[in-house]
């Protein structure tokens, strides 16, 4: 079995209690109409940290400024083996404005909101990323 690699950066966006998520455009090649924390996939030229800037930027029109950085987890689906390096972020606005080609809607969420949303599963079961959200293991 021929896997694809796939190596991407996801932003857990922080406004005081509340967490962005993202419903995936219809039309998005990987997981459309799923649920996601902002992520995008790096290029060959850039950090984790320079991608995941270009990527809210890109997606949200806002610039984002990195608290945190987690260590790097993956996962296995039908799509590939996934690599993901997670920052906790933060914006310097609360105007921010889905770009349609990524996102069909935005939503924030409270910490223990986020798993009734299915889709996030993968991403609430990392270490880090519990502990960003103050939430204990979910499986």
């Amino acid at each position: 079995m021929n896997m694809k690699t796939h190596i991407i950066t996801t932003a857990i966006i922080r406004n005081k209690d509340k967490y962005l998520i993202g419903k995936r455009a219809a039309t998005k090649e990987f997981s459309p109409n799923q649920w996601e924390f902002i992520t995008g996939f790096m290029d060959a030229q850039e950090s984790p940290e320079e991608t995941i800037i270009r990527e809210i930027k890109e997606e949200l029109g806002a610039k984002g400024r990195i608290i945190s950085k987690s260590n790097i987890f993956d996962f296995i689906d039908n799509e590939g083996k996934w690599f993901v390096t997670p920052f906790l972020v933060e914006l310097d606005t609360k105007k921010i404005q889905a770009n349609q080609g990524d996102h069909s809607e935005l939503r924030w969420v409270m910490a223990s909101d986020l798993k009734s949303y299915g889709d996030l599963k993968l991403f609430l079961n990392n270490e880090g990323i519990q502990k960003w959200l103050g939430l204990n293991d979910f499986s």
